[in-house]
C-alpha cells in the first residue's frame, strides 16, 4: 500500500476545496503538516480546512501570534505557523503540550522543527507550478488515520 498522493489545483479555490475536503472528513486527533513555498497556498488551504470544520468568522494566518485557536467547529482547530519561531522552546513557553493535540492540529513550515511532528501526521507539501497552479503532494506514516488517507487518495484519483 502506498503511503502518498498527489494532485494539481489550479486555482485558489481548488487549493481551498481540498482543504474543505479533508474538514469534512477529519476526525479528532488529526494533525497536518504543512510545508511548500512562501505564498504557495498553505493559509488557503487551511481556510478551506476551517470551512469543512464549521469554523465561523475569519481565519488568518498566525505568523506573528504563532497559532490561533477556532472552538466553533464540529472540532477545535489549533493553527500553528512555525515559521518565526527562532526554537522548540518558543512552542513549549507557548503551551505546545497542551494545544499540539487534539482537535485538528495544523501546523505551516512544519519541516522547521521536526521532532515536534507525531509519527501519525500526515504531511502536505504545496508547490508552485505555475501563476495559479499547485502541486500538492501529500505523504504519511504507518499511524496516520487510516480512514483519512484513503480519502485523500479517492479525493487525488478524481482530481
Amino acid at each position: 500500500m502506498e503511503n502518498d498522493a498527489a494532485l494539481t489545483t489550479k486555482s485558489e479555490k481548488e487549493t481551498m476545496d481540498f482543504g474543505r475536503f479533508l474538514g469534512q472528513k477529519a476526525e479528532e486527533g488529526l494533525f497536518l503538516a504543512l510545508t511548500g513555498d512562501l505564498g504557495a497556498g498553505k493559509t488557503h488551504f487551511v481556510q478551506g480546512l476551517a470551512e469543512g470544520l464549521g469554523v465561523k468568522g475569519v481565519v488568518g494566518s498566525p505568523t506573528f501570534t504563532i497559532m490561533n485557536l477556532y472552538e466553533d467547529g464540529r472540532l477545535p482547530l489549533k493553527h500553528f505557523d512555525f515559521y518565526r519561531l527562532h526554537s522548540e522552546d518558543d512552542l513549549w513557553n507557548i503551551g505546545w503540550e497542551e494545544y499540539g493535540e487534539g482537535g485538528v492540529v495544523v501546523v505551516e513550515w512544519a519541516d522547521m522543527f521536526p521532532s515536534l511532528i507525531p509519527e501519525e501526521s500526515i504531511h502536505i507539501n504545496i508547490a508552485l507550478s505555475g501563476e495559479e497552479e499547485r502541486l500538492i503532494t501529500i505523504s504519511w506514516g504507518e499511524g496516520a488515520p487510516e480512514k483519512i488517507t484513503k480519502e485523500i487518495k479517492n479525493y487525488a484519483a478524481g482530481h
